[in-house]
């Protein structure tokens, strides 16, 4: 069928991807009703695909496994029939919700990407090569030093306390989202002596400061002081609204920012990002058709360059920035979140309820996905969104990665 619209996957080489791909076809097949190809280097490859419509595509043989990954990836209108709509997924990207063959019609030309978690200067080390992520890296060894020095908290090394420092947090943070409920705890603590009990497994003595597990064991220690003792010794300054830390710069003290890319992009292809604090495109999912080619094009040219070019790192991110500001497209209708919902192990903001569903901003807005893109920690099985997406389907489709 010449207009059938089709989902498209790209994979090479390493095993732990096609195990990803595997599983990812898996919930996308029982959530759609669309056509799914595969497009690969089937000589790259030492484990099956377990998929029926695969496109063997020759790779160049000196392209590593990764780089050739990128290579399809950039130029699959060259292997596909664009005449319907196609839909491109990193093989991380799972389907959860019968509604996602939706996202084909929210295809705006010349493409249709979705955000990134993070904007520009913040992914801008992470494209280039550039020594902002080390000079970061050693300011918060600093911090962590500081705080392992003033925080009591991290005398506790038990993973067993550790897990029910954090079960007890989320029990307050849960509380707190029901004022009544917490009205009456609050009045419970006050009313209470010295001892005051939350529950069977946790009691606080409000003398010492001290949260402990049933058994007596500290399972938390109170912080008062302990910003300003090491706001005292160092450069470093606690943002209580924000609840982070700042360093000498006035940024946040883990995360490095540049505008190494942008001025990389400019000195390599002549394009100008003027926006330096631009909220840039997230490549796992994106929609194409005929009308795609000639940025496609553009796209794969700029990273075939970028790999031989040793001030970039092998990625297809930082050439889509440049892309997109060369088609002018910096403000171009975008996929919704829901359609590319990046859920972050290392991201504390990423927040998930069984009955509610999932939030980026501790449930002010609920989001119900349609594509959740993994993009740390694929199957681990002791986070709660990634039980989450087990659930959703019978034990015969558990993860065996």
């Amino acid at each position: 069928m010449a207009s059938e619209n089709t989902f498209v996957f790209v994979v090479c080489g390493d095993d732990e991807h096609i195990d990803t791909l595997n599983f990812s076809i898996r919930y996308l097949k029982h959530f759609s009703k669309k056509r799914i190809v595969v497009i690969t280097d089937l000589n790259r490859n030492k484990k099956a695909i377990e998929h029926d419509q695969i496109v063997n595509v020759k790779t160049p043989e000196h392209l590593n496994h990764h780089q050739a990954s990128i290579y399809l990836k950039t130029s699959l209108h060259r292997y596909l029939d664009t005449a319907g709509t196609c839909c491109y997924i990193d093989t991380d990207v799972i389907a959860v919700s019968k509604d996602v063959d939706t996202i084909f019609d929210l295809y705006v030309p010349p493409v249709t990407f979705a955000s990134d978690h993070c904007a520009l200067r913040e992914f801008s080390p992470y494209a280039v090569n550039c020594d902002c992520n080390e000079n970061k890296r050693n300011k918060y060894r600093q911090l962590d030093a500081l705080q392992d020095k003033h925080n009591p908290n991290t005398s506790i090394k038990d993973p067993f306390l550790q897990d029910k420092a954090k079960q007890l947090i989320k029990t307050f943070y849960l509380q707190k989202r029901k004022p009544f409920r917490y009205g009456l705890l609050m009045a419970r603590y006050f009313l209470s002596p010295r001892y005051f009990s939350l529950d069977d497994e946790f009691y606080y003595d409000k003398r010492k400061e001290i949260w402990h597990f049933a058994d007596g064991r500290p399972v938390l220690y109170s912080i008062s002081g302990y910003y300003r003792k090491i706001e005292k010794e160092s450069f470093f300054r606690w943002h209580k609204s924000r609840q982070i830390w700042l360093d000498d710069t006035g940024e946040n003290a883990y995360i490095a920012y540049c505008n190494h890319l942008t001025e990389e992009i400019q000195k390599k292809f002549g394009i100008i990002v003027s926006d330096k604090d631009w909220q840039h495109w997230n490549g796992g999912v994106f929609l194409f058709n005929k009308e795609s080619h000639a940025f496609l094009d553009a796209w794969h040219d700029k990273t075939m360059q970028i790999f031989e070019t040793p001030a970039w790192k092998t990625r297809d991110q930082g050439t889509l920035v440049a892309t997109a500001w060369e088609f002018g497209l910096q403000n171009h209708k975008r996929l919704p979140q829901a359609y590319n919902f990046i859920a972050d192990y290392y991201k504390q903001n990423i927040t998930f309820d069984r009955d509610k569903g999932f939030s980026t901003d501790k449930f002010k807005t609920l989001i119900k996905p349609f594509f959740i893109h993994v993009y740390h920690e694929f199957g681990r099985s002791d986070w709660d969104v990634w039980q989450a997406i087990e659930a959703l389907l019978e034990k015969s489709v558990k993860c065996e990665v």
